[in-house]
């Protein structure tokens, strides 16, 4: 098969995998979440989520990255698999205590089943999102497609056990463990020895880098719930959930590939100005086209899926969804940028935005609402995408180690 066809082919795969659990989530399981909790509840829920994306998944996506951009290079033969469990283990045990303070802080009367649940939910997620890397190493996006179909098998299953016990971690536990056990079963990687090498100090300097870059650019995008819950309540953020929803569709396209690019990348010496020419040209015309869908389809959407918030999400749809678009764009640049620049560059991007997004946004969320709090977002999201594009073509690429 040449090569080209099966880019293109993991691409799709990959698509597809990330496809089925969003859309199981989003157009099923959630828009039924909304529907048993009131609006301060629901606002609650999405917040929490947002916490374990921000912690838990990043922390995972850092280690999963890691090791496909470090490998195994420069380590002794008998030191080949050393240090990425140790890492691990050390950055799960930093979740914990990141996820269980905040949980706290932003319900303050959980239970303490609540808050364990939460915290199972958040170790499997930052596991799964870690040890999925095998596939990616090999390639192979079957495996993906798979896993990704059993993950969503278990949210729907875990939907189950919500209904029967009222406890909406269930869905995400479920969900995470039947994709773990999947890969785990088809994997060596948790075999490897809980030990260090000589080069773990570096991988973990490397590591911390590309988490506090990943954290800072996971930071901006859920941000929007973890600053307007404390400011304008469950309520708000409920609408403002249900006028994102549009967004997700373009990301869920778009940021597939720039995962199958960076595992594409991964053997590459050198940039190809040809090859991201053609994968930004890609990225671009589908953002345009999935813009239009999702404001044409918007409205009568969204009084399917969230009837109770569809006229005050409406008002927004338009910067959400724009937004979302443009943040879908960066991160198909981001690949190239990863691979071929130093990473003080992933976290001086993410650092900016970060800092644009918070000194723009909660000022005109403080004036104007969420209706400036989406200008905010907007105006930090294309100000990220101009940088990211001046470091890919100004800046010079990274020495080879």
């Amino acid at each position: 098969m040449g090569g080209k066809k099966k880019i293109a082919i993991d691409m799709l795969l990959n698509i597809a995998a990330n496809a089925i659990p969003v859309f199981a989530l989003q157009l099923l399981i959630l828009p039924s979440l909304s529907n048993y909790m009131g609006a301060d509840a629901y606002g609650l829920l999405v917040t929490v989520l947002a916490l374990l994306n921000v912690v838990s998944a990043a922390i995972g996506n850092a280690l999963n990255n890691i090791r496909l951009i470090c490998g195994d290079q420069g380590a002794a033969p008998d030191k080949k698999t050393a240090d990425y469990q140790m890492l691990l283990l050390l950055m799960a045990l930093a979740n914990l205590i990141i996820v269980a303070i905040a949980a706290c802080v932003y319900e303050k009367d959980i239970s303490p089943v609540g808050l364990l649940l939460t915290l199972t939910a958040s170790v499997l997620w930052l596991f799964r999102e870690y040890y999925i890397v095998a596939f990616r190493i090999k390639i192979n996006y079957i495996g993906i497609v798979i896993s990704n179909l059993l993950l969503t098998a278990g949210y729907l299953t875990g939907f189950g056990v919500f209904c029967m016990t009222r406890r909406w971690q269930a869905i995400y536990i479920s969900g995470y463990l039947f994709s773990l056990l999947f890969i785990l079963a088809r994997s060596d990687l948790w075999k490897e020895p809980l030990s260090v090498s000589p080069r773990f100090k570096e991988i973990s300097w490397q590591a911390a880098l590309l988490l506090a870059s990943g954290m800072l650019a996971r930071v901006t995008t859920y941000a929007d719930k973890l600053l307007i819950f404390p400011i304008l309540g469950g309520a708000a953020v409920s609408v403002y959930y249900a006028a994102t929803l549009f967004g997700k569709v373009v990301s869920m396209v778009i940021t597939p590939v720039s995962g199958v690019m960076l595992s594409y990348l991964a053997g590459a010496s050198k940039k190809n100005d040809g090859v991201f020419k053609r994968v930004f040209s890609a990225s671009l015309l589908v953002c345009v086209v999935g813009y239009c869908v999702c404001i044409a389809a918007s409205r009568p959407v969204l009084m399917l899926l969230h009837p109770e918030y569809a006229a005050g999400a409406m008002e927004y749809i338009f910067l959400t969804t724009a937004t979302a678009v443009l943040s879908a764009l960066t991160s198909a640049v981001n690949p190239f940028v990863l691979k071929f620049f130093d990473m003080k560059w992933q976290a001086s991007i993410n650092a900016a935005h970060a800092a644009i997004y918070v000194t723009v946004s909660m000022p005109l969320l403080s004036v104007w609402g969420l209706y400036g709090f989406c200008i905010g977002a907007l105006a930090s999201a294309v100000i990220k995408l101009l940088f990211m594009l001046a470091v890919y073509f100004k800046c010079h690429e990274k020495s080879r180690i």
